[in-house]
């Protein structure tokens, strides 16, 4: 039996070796050939772990700060001409409190031209006025004649928009009149005319006391208004195309003109509430004391008292008056409501002294 078995096992792997064919694949010279070895591994030694470092992060650094944006400025409808260098708002305000520790140093009037070059630092009085003692100023006597002329700018146009030209008069009478005359340039002189305003009245010990003050705009007479002030009477009489209207005169009421004149007779912040008519209404206002403060003018830089009033519907005055000149006003801005400016800067002075 088994040698039967042996037989059929040897016949069928005949027939099967001779019916199929078993090739190897051939190797290809393109293909790669992965050797393989075996190799004896050494032990290896073992050491002492090392200790890992915590990396401390590195603090981010800050984003770079972006410069703020400038805003755009808003368009601002075109002041009105009208708004000269003697023409403020009407709406009285509060006192805001000065510092007692602020003084205000009086000072002379400028040597003329044809000085001694070494003597021609302006230096001060030897007195120091403290603001709660500026009634005890040293007397001195005024100007005679007054020449100033200021240069117009609306907002900030590099042209000028016209020019102001106020003379101050005296004579031996003890009369005065302070005439102010502002002219448009250029294309504003289309469409506005010449401002004159005018105050007439008499030097006193304490100061102008105005007797006329007239604002006259064009030659409209409808745009004319004047007052009359009767002392005698203790009333003021205004006429403006609105109508007449009647009031007491208090002490020491002013108009435009002679309110920033009467700073040559009580310097300022003597007192800082002021009555004053512009022909059509009469009001007082409160003006806070800002400090002294140097200005650039064509004229050199001008060391001055800086004034101001605002009021609670945002409009607001300011005037500089010049220390070396007796305080006569050198510079005024005007701020309306809707944010227009009008400023107008002195460009020319031209004084006398007394007799």
């Amino acid at each position: 039996m088994l040698l039967l078995a042996a037989i059929v096992s040897l016949v069928l792997h005949t027939v099967l070796l001779t019916k199929f064919s078993l090739t190897l694949p051939v190797p290809d010279d393109n293909q790669q050939t992965l050797e393989m070895r075996l190799v004896k591994l050494q032990p290896v030694q073992k050491s002492a772990p090392v200790p890992i470092k915590e990396k401390t992060p590195n603090p981010e650094p800050a984003p770079p700060t972006e410069p703020a944006k400038p805003v755009a400025a808003q368009p601002q409808p075109e002041p009105v001409l009208e708004h000269t260098i003697a023409e403020f708002v009407e709406a009285p305000t509060t006192l805001e409190p000065i510092p007692s520790s602020t003084s205000l140093r009086m000072w002379q009037a400028p040597p003329p031209a044809n000085a001694d070059p070494a003597l021609s630092e302006i230096t001060p009085l030897p007195h120091t006025t403290e603001l709660g003692d500026a009634a005890e100023a040293p007397k001195h006597q005024v100007y005679r004649h007054i020449e100033t002329e200021f240069e117009v700018r609306r907002g900030s146009d590099n042209t000028a928009a016209g020019t102001t030209k106020i003379v101050f008069n005296t004579d031996e009478n003890s009369r005065y009149t302070i005439t102010s005359t502002t002219q448009a340039k250029g294309l504003t002189a289309l469409f506005f005319g010449t401002l004159i305003q005018k105050s007439e009245g008499t030097v006193t010990e304490s100061g102008l006391m105005p007797s006329f003050f007239k604002y006259q705009y064009g030659n409209d007479d409808k745009k004319m208004q004047y007052a009359n002030f009767a002392w005698s009477d203790g009333t003021i009489e205004m006429n403006s195309p609105k109508g007449k209207k009647t009031g007491s005169l208090a002490e020491g009421t002013q108009d435009l003109l002679s309110f920033m004149y009467q700073f040559m007779f009580t310097p300022p912040l003597t007192n800082m509430q002021i009555t004053m008519t512009n022909g059509k209404n009469l009001r007082t206002y409160t003006y806070s004391f800002e400090g002294e403060k140097p200005i650039a003018t064509k004229l050199g830089e001008l060391k001055t008292i800086h004034l101001v009033k605002s009021s609670a519907e945002n409009d607001k005055t300011e005037i500089w008056l010049a220390a070396d000149y007796q305080f006569i006003p050198v510079k005024i801005r005007k701020t309306e409501k809707n944010g227009s400016v009008i400023e107008q800067t002195v460009t020319h002075i031209s004084t006398e002294p007394p007799e």
